[in-house]
């Protein structure tokens, strides 16, 4: 009977304590977390690639693997763009976390598939069975023309109309887990190699 009297109090002061502690826990505000860490769903884009087939990202990718989405300055076609470059130097790297790359800007797939100015070389390059005029990467490189994926992905300022550099991070549910938006925050390859390991 004694040891009746005993359980109610220890058990009274176990509820008060969990009770105060939950009262006194401070959580983490939304805003103090990085400002990479995200969780929304990736806007379902269909997309044309270098090679003007068209890239349904649900369908292709959605379910299948985890993705690294960069948005890059296209104005002096792939080969000026020192991202483009930096993507295709580590793609081993990136592609060893499981993650598939998608490089997304507004040019045409006739200047992502030959470059910026070298379009007069596409008829030459048409007629042969391999040409030196194809600038190859080893991931799709995807023209979002009328800036419309740029707009939903966040990587378009309305106010001076202008594309950002981005990238994504997305798992393999379809959700944006990070993202880096800008050049203050847009990061480097080391850092999203982190950030797929982390990822599902």
């Amino acid at each position: 009977m004694r040891r009746i009297f005993l359980v109610i109090p220890v058990a009274a002061a176990l509820i008060a304590g969990v009770v105060a502690f939950k009262l006194t826990r401070r959580y983490e505000p939304r805003s103090e977390l990085p400002s990479a860490a995200v969780v929304r769903p990736a806007p379902l884009f269909k997309l044309y690639d270098q090679n003007s087939e068209l890239v349904r990202l649900k369908e292709r990718y959605i379910g299948r693997s985890k993705l690294l989405i960069v948005f890059y300055d296209g104005t002096r076609g792939p080969e000026g763009s020192p991202l483009l470059t930096a993507l295709r130097e580590r793609y081993a790297d990136l592609h060893a976390t499981g993650a598939a790359v998608l490089a997304i800007s507004a040019a045409r797939p006739s200047e992502n598939r030959y470059g910026k100015g070298l379009e007069r070389r596409k008829a030459a390059a048409e007629s042969a069975a391999k040409s030196d005029a194809e600038i190859r990467y080893p991931f799709p490189v995807l023209s979002d023309i009328l800036y419309d994926w740029h707009r939903q992905y966040g990587a378009f300022d309305e106010k001076t109309q202008q594309p950002l550099e981005a990238a994504f991070i997305v798992d393999h549910a379809g959700f944006i887990e990070y993202e880096h938006i800008g050049p203050e925050r847009l990061g480097q390859t080391d850092d999203w190699i982190r950030e797929l390991r982390e990822v599902r």
